[in-house]
């Protein structure tokens, strides 16, 4: 047997192993013995499988499936046999124009397992932006974000309406125009939609540099950044000892520091600063964020310490 054909089972016997765990017949596989390569890899394919895996909520029929829909795995209705589409219920016209936007919609509650919830008559219906349509409102937490049928290309023409929208409605996040396929939108907050100042520049126009994509894809992208990702912090390692506190803390202040003197401020007032950081021990610094994780510093003395460091560098 090839060394490739020896991990290539070993691969399967993991995957085995974790299948078996997501259904709760075994241990979770562990990893640790495995070179960080591999490991990753791995991981990965853990990722794949639990996506994957038979694991509830169950899976929809194929036929209520807005994937499949959107994949075209599903035939239309229109191109059911004669008998079986006189005897479907009549749709308005607006309903069928709209199923591409709600089948978006759907497939995007379907990948977050039912944490966004979705509204297709919104009350803030009548008030949206000339040259717009009212859709939903999709929310996560406290994110909610109106969907609005118009055309992606001239949004950019229209930043006053969509700004007195987010006055109106201080509970929206944020704004996601799309075309009625749903196969161009964008996702814009109120910093794309409102003007902004510049020291150097004076008034600056809004302007947003993303470009349309899928409904899905932006609306996903959009509650992926926001939702909490409990995987990355669930196996955590705590620090075993204030030696490898000081250690990290030591390492993160000097690397923020670096960062902030390497960059090339215009303003006075942030040239003066930036010498003064210049002048700061890292190491103290370092000492205070010990302090504060350990418990032996309450936040105000934190201030004040900060406040005599800040005076003694730019002396």
């Amino acid at each position: 047997m090839t060394d490739n054909e020896e991990l290539d089972n070993q691969n399967d016997a993991l995957i085995e192993e974790y299948l078996l765990f997501l259904r709760g017949l075994g241990p979770q596989p562990d990893l640790s013995d495995l070179p960080p390569s591999r490991r990753e890899v791995i991981a990965g394919q853990f990722e794949i499988v639990r996506a994957l895996a038979d694991r509830d909520p169950e899976l929809p029929p194929i036929e209520q499936d807005p994937v499949a829909r959107r994949l075209g795995l599903v035939a239309d209705a229109s191109s059911a046999p004669p008998l079986m589409a006189a005897q479907s219920a009549p749709r308005a016209s607006g309903e069928v124009a709209d199923e591409p936007l709600k089948d978006s919609l759907e497939e995007v509650a379907f990948r977050f397992r039912g944490r966004i919830s979705m509204e297709f008559h919104p009350a803030w219906s009548p008030e949206v932006p000339q040259g717009m349509r009212a859709f939903a409102q999709c929310a996560v937490l406290a994110e909610a974000v109106a969907v609005l049928v118009g055309d992606t290309d001239t949004w950019s023409s229209a930043p006053e309406g969509l700004g007195r929208f987010f006055n109106l409605y201080a509970d929206i996040s944020a704004i996601c125009v799309t075309s009625a396929d749903a196969e161009r939108a964008v996702v814009l907050s109120p910093a794309d939609v409102t003007r902004s100042i510049s020291p150097v520049l004076g008034w600056l126009d809004p302007h947003s540099s993303m470009l349309p994509e899928p409904l899905g894809l932006a609306l996903g992208r959009f509650f992926e950044r926001r939702l909490p990702r409990w995987d990355r912090v669930a196996d955590f390692d705590v620090l075993p000892d204030t030696a490898a506190l000081d250690a990290v803390a030591r390492e993160a202040t000097e690397a923020q520091i670096a960062q902030a003197l390497r960059a090339k401020p215009r303003l006075e007032y942030k040239k003066e600063g930036q010498l003064a950081l210049g002048n700061v021990d890292a190491a103290e610094l370092a000492a205070l964020v010990v302090s504060v994780q350990t418990g032996g510093l309450m936040t105000d003395d934190f201030v004040d310490h900060l406040a005599e460091m800040a005076g003694a560098a730019a002396s």
